[in-house]
């Protein structure tokens, strides 16, 4: 009987859940699409910006899914709350809080594959979209990948392996490390390697730092280093700063690799630290949101609508986005333990869930 009541619950999660992420996923890119839509010119129409947001789904999927989670999982149950079912299964001794562990097995089994796309896919697609982007706004050849960003400069091919997003007197700055530059004189070959540990606009100019260059003629090979040279580019860097992915849409593997560059170049690594460690709890935040509905699944009557379990959830939800984003920012301000803050929010919500579902009724 418990296990038949397990697969019921969790099914019946399952099912929520679905339909609240597919809903939610839908609405985001629709506001995507709209907020895109404004910016169109004659190099990036529409079939460009329906492109541009198809890239970004996986992105919207991930995120929005741990309030899904919520949502869905207050949805399906409750359901079965309000047909009595619930009760029916508590009447034989099934526990409240072992119908709220079914409930949440069924979100569980959605995160794994959740997880594996905000992992593999997402970073991949949303770093492919903004290089897209860009490269119909400026007319330039422009590929964004894993490795970083390669683009067409004029008669040039430039490589930005690592932007780096930086925090200075709390301001954000977008700064590029290891650039190389490709000189093809017109395409007419290879004509000089330029290679910089990092470039930067100054506000008049493009200017590199830390750079090696080396020139390629009928004579040989030569090698010339600067400590800085100016860089003449037609990139606008508002421009190029927009194809940056931020942090939190980075993988794992790419913002360990960026956290170890900071590190050995006492860099601040701050907002990477964050965003690593709330994907790394990431999964701690879905069990903390879908316990802490259920105790009003528990509660809620045949009165008590699909309006009700909504606001809720969204109620819920918010609240702990808030406070999760708190706890990260006081962190952040007093130099915190960035892993503790990120997890602690969680760990209390799922300590106080687990509290309320074990009280006798």
């Amino acid at each position: 009987m418990i296990r038949t009541a397990d697969k019921y619950v969790a099914r019946a999660a399952v099912l929520g859940i679905l339909l609240v992420w597919v809903s939610l996923t839908s609405l985001l890119m629709m506001f995507s699409l709209m907020d895109e839509l404004r910016g169109t010119s004659a190099n990036y129409g529409t079939s460009e910006v329906f492109w541009f947001v198809l890239q970004t789904a996986p992105r919207s999927a991930y995120q929005i899914f741990p309030v899904s989670a919520l949502l869905g999982s207050l949805l399906g149950i409750g359901g079965l709350a309000s047909a009595n079912e619930l009760v029916a299964f508590r009447s034989s001794g099934v526990s409240r809080l072992r119908l709220a562990a079914a409930g949440l097995a069924g979100a569980l089994t959605l995160t794994i594959p959740v997880m594996m796309m905000g992992e593999w896919v997402a970073p991949g697609a949303e770093q492919q979209a903004r290089a897209f982007r860009l490269s119909q706004l400026v007319g330039m050849i422009i590929i964004g990948g894993p490795t970083g960003t390669w683009m067409r400069d004029g008669g040039d091919i430039v490589h930005i392996r690592l932007p780096l997003l930086t925090v200075e007197g709390g301001q954000q700055s977008i700064s590029f490390q290891d650039v190389e530059i490709y000189d093809l004189a017109g395409f007419s070959g290879l004509q000089k390697i330029s290679r910089a540990k990092s470039a930067f606009f100054d506000g008049k100019q493009w200017a590199l730092e830390g750079v090696s260059v080396t020139e390629i003629d009928h004579s040989g090979v030569s090698l010339t280093e600067y400590e800085r040279t100016p860089w003449v580019s037609g990139v606008k860097p508002e421009l190029l700063q927009s194809a940056v992915t931020r942090p939190p849409y980075l993988s794992m593997r790419a913002l360990r690799g960026q956290l170890e560059y900071l590190q050995r170049n006492g860099l601040d690594d701050r907002v990477y630290r964050s965003a690593f460690w709330e994907k790394v709890f990431y999964p701690i935040s879905i069990i903390a949101l879908v316990l802490a509905g259920m105790p009003f699944v528990f509660t809620s009557s045949r009165q008590q609508n699909i309006g009700f379990r909504l606001f809720v959830g969204m109620t819920l939800g918010g609240l702990f986005m808030l406070v999760n984003g708190a706890a990260q920012n006081l962190a952040t301000a007093f130099s915190l333990s960035v892993a503790f803050s990120a997890v602690l929010p969680s760990a209390v919500l799922t300590i106080v869930a687990i509290a309320v579902l074990r009280r006798p009724v």
